[in-house]
């Protein structure tokens, strides 16, 4: 199946999901995209394949683009439902958690603007939370998470805003967006907040700049930004040559590439969450499927905590799970059980 099949496919099968919303997961032209879509003659290249074939990747293995937890398919030979129960644990502190951290605070004491990436389930959100319960309790802060409609069009992003900070604007809409856009400038530089603003990566450059101009409005009052996205955000800022968003990473004061959960950190929690027979294969083959994805340890080890318990655990036992949580065949030939 080539790659324009797997993704009709795709937009065949989950209906939530629209061309523009697989466009702004991926740095690709949008005329060059559109023109890819419908079959007509377009300039694209081995990257271009390659950036689609990665995110249709990760669609497929749930890592973006996810169905909800509440989410049901119906099908006419679908089973009773039952009831999901999420099984309780710590929050493991590790070396993402303290890099978002310091980030925060930096960001916070300095009035700076900071930028954080990391790849799709390596703990960014998780972290933020757990900042939030601890540090982020001494900060005064607020938190806003783009969707599909505030990351494409400037007026919903500020009438979303100002909702967030309880603001009581009068009449919205796009004849009143300067005005909306000052109450909010006005609101921050009385309060003086840390504004933590969450999936930028879906970010038009309107949006961008609209930060921006947020952060130069504020600043001297003592007004911090953070922006927590995937690496994507990090590839429009470095390549792309727009003014809007250039002038937005000329200010950028703090960038933290998340690398996600270190080998011996994944052991350390594999080993705390009560897997304590495995095989050093076993887990070099749980290391390589999870690839320091947060999201994809815990799906494991849930599954391995209640399927296997104190058994031993093996290099077949890691293949069978990873094919049955992914689809993927691993380990030099060994296939799923």
């Amino acid at each position: 199946m080539t790659t324009k099949e797997r993704l009709m496919s795709l937009l065949e099968r989950r209906p939530e999901i629209s061309p523009a919303q697989i466009l702004s997961l991926t740095t690709v032209n949008k005329s060059t995209f559109y023109k890819w879509l419908e079959g007509k003659p377009h300039v694209s290249g081995a990257s271009f394949d390659a950036e689609m074939e990665e995110l249709l990747n990760r669609i497929d293995s749930d890592d973006i683009l996810a169905l909800s937890d509440h989410a049901i398919t119906v099908t006419e030979d679908a089973p009773a439902a039952r009831k999901r129960v999420r099984r309780q644990r710590d929050f493991y502190v590790t070396s993402t958690a303290e890099k978002i951290s310091q980030v925060l605070t930096y960001c916070a004491d300095q009035a700076a603007i900071g930028v954080i990436t990391g790849d799709y389930g390596v703990g960014k959100t998780e972290s933020l939370r757990f900042w939030m319960r601890k540090k982020g309790r001494e900060i005064d802060h607020f938190y806003f998470e783009f969707d599909e409609f505030s990351a494409r069009n400037i007026v919903t992003f500020i009438d979303a805003l100002a909702d967030r900070l309880g603001l009581e604007t009068g009449k919205r809409g796009s004849s009143n967006a300067g005005r909306t856009f000052r109450a909010i400038c006005e609101q921050l530089n009385r309060t003086a907040q840390l504004v933590i603003l969450d999936q930028c990566e879906a970010c038009a450059p309107r949006v961008l700049q609209i930060i921006r101009q947020i952060w130069d409005s504020c600043r001297e009052s003592g007004c911090g930004v953070v922006l927590l996205a995937s690496p994507l955000l990090m590839a429009k800022l470095q390549r792309s040559q727009m003014k809007d968003i250039g002038a937005l990473t000329s200010r950028v004061g703090v960038w933290a590439q998340l690398r996600g959960v270190s080998r011996e950190e994944a052991m350390n929690i594999v080993r705390q969450e009560g897997l304590q027979q495995i095989a050093d294969d076993a887990f070099d083959l749980l290391w390589k499927a999870t690839g320091g994805s947060m999201r994809r340890l815990m799906a494991v080890t849930d599954l391995l905590v209640s399927k296997h318990g104190n058994k031993a655990i093996t290099a077949q036992t890691i293949a069978g799970v990873a094919g049955h949580l992914w689809g993927l065949t691993i380990g030099g030939g060994i296939e799923a059980a």
